[in-house]
């Protein structure tokens, strides 16, 4: 196996991103300058991969591409706002965001339940953000944004979810009455997951256009299990669960129901 094969196959392995041939040239782009920094070959470096755990979360945070944007793909948060929230009556609220990304779209979840529920203040409301990739992580944790990156907020929406930083540049910063909501934690979709639930939503959107069918049916079925009764899951627009089998029924657009 030549290295950028064996690096693929651990990423594979480890965080089940299937990465084919028609990715060699972007893993070996995206290895370039830390193979610079560490001075070694792509040989060496798969090499210490085998050997490194650390290193394997560098590789992942290089591999991984954090596409992401406030409102992003926003039907699902309609459906958040007026057809899930509206139904919960215990006014306990749990919600996980399992590929937060650079933070836009748990911190969109967040805007939703704000200004979808008046009394919030008297809920027992809370949502986990997770992501692979601690260089996104620290992104959406500073919920920090340039004016470029919070442009499909509209003036209600800036009013609620964001302020100018005092920093005198064009940057926005999440306010605090979002940010109580949200708690961020590295977490390997792979891995063993120390939450319980149950969740009465689980956004899991466009990340299982990385795996393979028999992952994602894997983390599909490991999801619903986490669900509360009635509790939703959403995948991206781009992801069919169509061809895996699972125990949810289809509740809309990407949109599934335990």
């Amino acid at each position: 196996m030549d290295a950028i094969s064996d690096i693929m196959a651990v990423v594979y392995d480890v965080a089940g991103i299937k990465l084919g041939d028609n990715k060699r040239s972007m893993v070996e782009a995206r290895l370039g300058k830390r193979l610079r920094q560490l001075g070694c070959d792509l040989k060496a470096y798969a090499a210490r991969l085998h050997r490194d755990d650390d290193e394997i979360i560098r590789c992942l945070d290089l591999m991984t591409t954090n596409h992401t944007a406030w409102k992003r793909e926003p039907v699902h948060f309609d459906d958040l706002a007026r057809r899930v929230l509206p139904e919960i009556q215990s006014r306990r609220l749990r919600i996980w965001c399992a590929a937060a990304a650079t933070g836009e779209e748990p911190w969109t979840i967040a805007l939703t339940v704000h200004q979808a529920i008046p009394d919030l203040a008297q809920w027992d409301a809370a949502i986990l953000a997770t992501d692979i990739s601690t260089r996104a992580l620290d992104v959406a944790r500073n919920g920090r944004y340039s004016e470029e990156r919070i442009v499909s907020l509209n003036a209600i929406e800036r009013s609620v979810a964001v302020e100018k930083a005092d920093d005198g540049e064009r940057t926005w910063v999440v306010k605090p009455e979002l940010r109580r909501l949200l708690t961020f934690a590295r977490l390997n979709l792979m891995n063993d997951w120390p939450m319980r639930g149950p969740f009465d939503v689980i956004f899991c959107r466009n990340v299982m256009i990385y795996f393979d069918q028999p992952t994602q049916e894997r983390l599909v079925n490991r999801l619903a299990r986490l669900l509360a009764p009635g509790g939703t899951l959403y995948v991206g627009h781009s992801e069919s669960l169509s061809a895996i089998t699972h125990p949810l029924r289809s509740a809309g657009a990407a949109t599934y129901v335990r």
